[in-house]
């Protein structure tokens, strides 16, 4: 990109350095788009060394690393050229915002949710998922904040063409339709079809980087998210060593969904006790979520996949599982909005043989913090 650059200014020296630095975004734009796009197929040679690599968490390249590689030759130009654009060298690259830094931090490896999408509806595509014959479904909380024309599952449906989904998922993510809703949910599959599950908690990143808060449409304060999550981490807090649900005690059905996140997070989250909430503790309490989701999906599938004549008519079901980031929809001074952030941590294929971890070929560059929820099983 540098030599790109450069070029530019030296093979047309009658142009207007200023005409020169418009030309920039789309180099920039450039650059960016490739460092989402998925590697290159390998010769059979390479097979070994690309398999070696992915298993290496020292040659592991994150988002914050590539953009790095992406920025740095940038900014290198504009300083070296700043004095003859009257460009300050301190104004020649804007450091990240406190949402993007907090972002980084506390969910490496986090992609906007249409680079995503674009990489998994390849996958997918390139096992034989079709608009005919693939059975969307998903496991997300149940906010508003998730379903808006720039969510992750509307990204899916454009890339994938498929026009319904069926939602499995409560507060939190939960798959709170339990055995019956997967029942319904799997008898909906084409003739020989294919299930693709997306699923996992989500939290919202305010504009200042406070991790759990988020800014939304309509409301002068920021709000947050996720309610459900924290709200139990609060309480479980507040509880001490204490039990509000003593084993053993059935739930109540005025706030079902909420008892149950509470009575099972309460042993989870010993390691917070005695501090005061954080970044660092509301991204622990969203990682014991995501847990808590996976655990009850994989229950509720293997309720079915265990079963013989379920492969009659399912070919395979695909399971990505990750963590939703999202940003300020909101009208407050200052947050300019987007689309949110997912940061994946298992893309699994189950078919009657078994199942296959898919997640090196479509998330290979990403840090291996995924590794111990790719490693379980599913049966």
């Amino acid at each position: 990109l540098t030599l790109t650059f450069q070029q530019i200014i030296i093979t047309t020296p009658k142009m207007n350095l200023s005409k020169a630095f418009t030309l920039l975004p789309a180099a920039i734009l450039v650059s960016q788009s490739a460092a989402f796009v998925p590697a290159p197929v390998v010769s059979k040679n390479h097979v070994s060394t690309v398999a070696a690599a992915v298993n290496d968490d020292d040659v592991v390249v994150d988002t914050a690393t590539r953009n790095a590689r992406i920025i740095a030759p940038i900014s290198a130009v504009l300083g070296s050229l700043s004095p003859l654009a009257g460009i300050s060298p301190a104004s020649a690259a804007a450091p990240a915002s406190a949402l993007e830094s907090s972002l980084r931090k506390n969910f490496p490896g986090v992609l906007s949710n249409s680079a995503i999408a674009l990489r998994v509806a390849s996958s997918l595509r390139n096992r034989g998922y079709t608009p005919t014959n693939t059975l969307f479904g998903s496991s997300l909380c149940s906010d508003e904040i998730n379903d808006t024309a720039e969510s992750l599952v509307g990204d899916f449906q454009n890339k994938l063409g498929v026009e319904g989904v069926f939602n499995l998922g409560g507060l939190g993510g939960l798959p709170f339709v339990g055995t019956s809703g997967m029942g319904a949910f799997t008898s909906h599959t084409p003739v020989d079809g294919k299930i693709f599950i997306v699923f996992g908690p989500h939290v919202g990143i305010s504009n200042d980087g406070t991790v759990g808060k988020i800014e939304r449409v309509g409301k002068d304060s920021i709000s947050t998210s996720c309610g459900a999550g924290i709200g139990a981490y609060k309480a479980i807090m507040a509880q001490g060593d204490s039990k509000e649900t003593p084993e053993g005690k059935t739930l109540g059905t005025k706030d079902f969904q909420e008892e149950y996140i509470i009575s099972q997070l309460s042993d989870r989250l010993d390691a917070l006790k005695g501090q005061e909430p954080s970044n660092e503790s509301i991204t622990y309490v969203t990682n014991k979520m995501y847990d808590l989701v996976w655990e009850m999906l994989r229950s509720e599938i293997n309720t079915f996949t265990a079963k013989p004549d379920f492969w009659d008519n399912v070919s395979e079901v695909t399971l990505l599982g990750g963590i939703v980031v999202n940003r300020g929809h909101g009208a407050m001074e200052g947050v300019s909005g987007g689309e949110d952030f997912y940061q994946p941590l298992m893309l699994k294929s189950l078919t009657k043989e078994g199942e296959n971890d898919v997640y090196g070929e479509v998330f290979g560059d990403f840090p291996a913090l995924a590794r111990p929820h790719r490693a379980a099983l599913y049966v």
